[in-house]
């Protein structure tokens, strides 16, 4: 496997730009006997950051319900650090590998006074201080 200098300077290796909420969210698992409560704190088609208690054990798999949606989507566990957690939408890497990614346009407005929002990625000096980035 070849690495590039981009795998190691912080920057952006999500497939999709993330968008910043702050949402309730159930994890439902163990065929819906079980669920606690989370905060979504950002999201996009293929994943999400959820803030969970560190006392809670997060399964591998498991389906959320984000907001006041009524359908679930299953996710599974990509990372767990202290209360932070990185999950992947199942459906979205399905479809992901079945089509390539077509990058979003940001152009100055979608419609008049609506103006799209550019995510731009911090700089390393400000991410080494997250205790989740070390």
């Amino acid at each position: 496997m070849t690495t590039t200098s981009a795998d190691f300077d912080g920057g952006e290796r999500r497939a999709a730009p993330r968008m910043r909420v702050l949402k309730r969210a159930k994890v439902i698992f163990n065929n819906g006997y079980s669920t606690f409560d989370c905060i979504v704190r950002n999201i996009s088609a293929t994943g999400a950051l959820l803030t969970i208690d560190d006392s809670v054990h997060l399964p591998k798999e498991f389906r959320i319900r984000i907001g006041e949606e009524q359908s679930t989507r299953l996710a599974e566990l990509v990372y767990r650090r202290s209360m932070f957690a990185g999950i992947r939408f199942v459906d979205a890497a399905k479809s992901q590998t079945a089509q390539p990614a077509v990058p979003a346009v940001a152009g100055p407005s979608i419609a008049p006074g609506i103006r799209r929002i550019v995510p731009e990625t911090l700089p390393q000096a400000v991410t080494m201080r997250f205790a989740w980035y070390r």
